[in-house]
Order: C-alpha cells, then sequence, then structure tokens
C-alpha cells in the first residue's frame, strides 16, 4: 500500500473514532474484561445493546455493528452435521453472522424489545424461511439474494436495489447442489435434493444488481447502515461477500464488514467502488434498507 494511501486511511478511520470515543473506551474495557472472566453472548449482547446509540435505527444499527471492530472473522460457525438449531455467537462472526447479528439488534430498536430474547427471535426470524421456523437444514435461508428477496416480502427490509438503477439479473443458482461433497451433509442425498428444489426457486426468481462500474455514480443515494450484497460472475452463485455501507470523513462509501482476507470486523481500505474495482469475481452489488415501520 502506498504511504499516501495509508494516510488517507488513518484519517478516514479517525473520523470513524472520533464521534464515539465514550463508546469506543467502552468496547476496549469490555475486550480486557474478556480476558479475565469470557462473556456470555447474552452478557455481550446487553452491553452492546445498552451503549448503542442512534436517532435512527440505521445509525443504531451501524453504531452496533463499528462496535465490533477487529472481533476475529471465523468460518463456517453455523455448520453442524447434528440437528439443526439457532446459533449464536457474538465473539466472532463469518460476513453472513455478522451482518445477520447486527440486523437482529437493529430490529430490536424498531419494536422497542431489547430483551435477549427479542433478539434471538429476530435472528431466527431472518436466518430461517416461514418467519424463522426451523425445520432442518433446508429451512435455513442459505443464498443471499434469497435472504434478501425473502425479508423484502415479509416486511423487514426493503430491497432498494432497482430504485438506486440497478438492472435485471438473472442467473441459474446451484452453487450448493453442485458442490455438494463439500457441504457437510454430503452423505444426504435426499437433502441434496431438497436444496436443489430452493436453487430452482430462487433461479426464477427476479433479481436486480448495480453493475460495479456505476456504483461510484449512485454513491449519493446510499445510505449509512444500508445492507450491501456483493454480486458474483461465478457459476452457480449470486453473492459472494456481504457487509453494511458506512460513510468515513471523505464523505465516500465504504465496506464495514467481517473480512474473510485480514479475519476480522473491519471497514475496507478504499471506498466501496475502489475497493471493488480490482476483484474480477466481482460484478456489482445489491442493497437492503430497513423497512421503518
Amino acid at each position: 500500500m502506498r504511504k499516501s494511501n495509508l494516510s488517507t486511511l488513518n484519517r478516514n478511520l479517525a473520523s470513524l473514532i472520533k464521534p464515539c470515543k465514550v463508546f469506543i473506551f467502552s468496547s476496549l474495557l469490555l475486550t480486557a474484561a474478556s480476558f479475565q472472566q469470557p462473556l456470555s453472548d447474552e452478557e455481550i449482547y446487553q452491553r452492546k445493546i445498552q451503549m448503542a446509540q442512534g436517532s435512527n435505527m440505521h445509525d443504531y444499527t451501524l453504531n452496533i455493528a463499528k462496535s465490533f471492530l477487529n472481533r476475529p472473522y471465523k468460518a463456517a460457525t453455523l455448520e453442524n452435521p447434528n440437528e439443526e438449531k439457532l446459533v449464536v455467537d457474538l465473539r466472532e462472526f463469518d460476513c453472513s453472522t455478522f451482518v445477520e447479528s447486527c440486523v437482529a439488534m437493529g430490529l430490536t430498536y424498531r419494536k422497542n424489545d431489547i430483551s435477549f430474547d427479542k433478539f434471538q427471535y429476530y435472528l431466527k426470524r431472518l436466518r430461517y424461511y416461514n418467519k424463522g421456523q426451523i425445520k432442518g437444514y433446508e429451512s435455513r435461508i442459505h443464498y443471499f439474494s434469497d435472504w434478501i428477496y425473502t425479508h423484502n416480502k415479509d416486511g423487514l427490509l426493503d430491497d432498494i436495489t432497482s430504485s438506486l438503477g440497478g438492472v435485471p439479473i438473472k442467473k441459474e443458482i446451484n452453487f450448493m447442489s453442485s458442490h455438494w461433497d463439500k457441504n457437510p451433509n454430503a452423505a444426504n442425498v435426499a437433502l441434496q435434493e431438497k436444496i436443489k428444489k430452493v436453487e430452482n426457486k430462487i433461479s426464477n426468481q427476479d433479481f436486480y444488481y448495480i453493475p460495479k462500474a456505476k456504483i461510484r455514480s449512485i454513491e449519493d443515494k446510499i445510505m449509512n447502515g444500508d445492507i450491501i450484497g456483493i454480486t458474483t460472475n461465478i457459476d452457480g452463485l449470486d453473492i459472494t461477500h456481504e457487509g453494511f455501507a458506512i460513510r468515513l470523513q471523505d464523505k465516500r462509501v465504504y465496506l464495514l464488514h467481517a473480512s474473510s482476507e485480514f479475519k476480522r470486523v473491519m471497514v475496507s481500505d478504499r471506498p466501496l467502488a475502489e475497493y471493488m474495482a480490482p476483484k474480477k469475481n466481482q460484478t456489482g452489488i445489491m442493497v437492503a434498507r430497513f423497512k421503518l415501520e
């Protein structure tokens, strides 16, 4: 990284931290305390939710997401060959569990019920079809485009991709079933057939995306806290990564995400448009926003 770019990054990150000095200081105390005695997920939740601030649900959720900066990345935290059940883990994240956990906390703000039980209710509702009905592995929403589609339909989120200038995208979705040998349930052929049915349903749904070459031109329409899904040209797959839009001091949109590359929750070192530009398998974005009631 060039020295000038590094300086810009440091200034941008400083702008992120300045408005939240007390908030970040409290988070550091929480981290220090965790070395002495591990906190339960409920204890972490209660501390985060009590410290969170925001004049609206978007800012509130984004501040919660920022409070997890530098938490470790861990892949496949939901994959369990045993019975499907709700997994809550606020200590380490992959990109999807990071987004789901923060959004679930944000939804408690909308309903003005910040109990841990209500958080778990929203997390389950976000992660599973039929408003959170857990009925096996196939009841989990595995594809992010379908996650947006499902919650646009059930009233939790707005898919705003089309209104931002998105163009139609049609793609056959079959990545999971066509790579079934790498699935923890690889021996379960009947389950593979159920996943194929879900994939066929997704393939026939209508989706839009904003090509990455157009992101810069619509950047001013993206709000702090919008949910970003990064589309891909990988066969059979819709989205490779997800996170939150966040504006720094330069007014540009960056990505707040759980990074598999850097193994932590972080803000991208470049604005979203430039961050995606050199990545050949990334084609554009889908954007979802909290639906305000």
